[in-house]
């Protein structure tokens, strides 16, 4: 048994990115989902108790808990030994920080919470309403502008270059369930960059031990 624990659910974008993490760092951790509320439910007791927001993912170390993916990360990375997640130079690492808070304040904003939930959720009812269908298709061009954002960046291999860093460990989670979306696999076509990099992502060891495992309901709203 580890002295890490990730508590999380296992279809959680976040929570995936901090299993990346700690994956990518090679060390060891259990990963618990135990008393965890699904989504679109109130937060339970056993998760307010590690965080007052009810959200997931926590990092527990020891006596020490953690939340919010972006410092969960970056703790993992300056407390254990192992490959860095992130680069070196100060600039570099400026330019890190940037990346991350796109990721969480505008790319998770707009793929996850905006598009691919209520897309999953829809019924039948409103997958036939000309308004939904409508908002659904300006997200779409508001994610074709995020994405043709990060094209450039992800020209020479990752956001820098050989070394796989933790927004992308943010970003490609996110573009798992985009690519499962209808339209998805067109978005991503249109930044041949961002999807060479998706593609890549999938054949790593991070990514399939981490893999969600979409269910039937995901697959059949693409």
């Amino acid at each position: 048994m580890s002295d890490v624990t990730i508590v999380g659910m296992p279809r959680s974008n976040l929570t995936r990115t901090v299993r990346i993490a700690c994956i990518e760092k090679e060390i060891r951790f259990d990963f618990s989902s135990r008393n965890v509320q699904n989504p679109g439910q109130d937060p339970t007791s056993a998760v307010l108790k590690h965080n007052p927001f009810g959200k997931v993912p926590v990092l527990k170390h020891g006596s020490f808990t953690l939340y919010e993916t972006a410092a969960i990360c970056r703790y993992i990375d300056d407390s254990f030994p192992g490959p860095l997640l992130r680069p070196v130079a100060g600039k570099k690492i400026a330019r890190m920080n940037q990346w991350i808070s796109l990721a969480m304040t505008r790319l998770d904003q707009n793929i996850i919470r905006k598009f691919v939930i209520p897309m999953v959720f829809a019924d039948s009812q409103q997958r036939h309403d000309p308004g939904f269908a409508i908002h659904m298709n300006q997200l779409a061009d508001v994610i074709r502008h995020d994405l043709s954002v990060l094209n450039p960046a992800y020209d020479e291999g990752w956001l820098f270059g050989e070394r796989f860093t933790i927004p992308d460990m943010m970003i490609m989670p996110m573009l798992h369930y985009l690519n499962a979306m209808p339209g998805g696999p067109e978005m991503l076509g249109d930044a041949p960059n961002v999807l060479d990099a998706y593609q890549r992502f999938k054949a790593r060891s991070s990514a399939s031990q981490t893999d969600p495992l979409l269910p039937e309901q995901v697959l059949k709203s693409a």
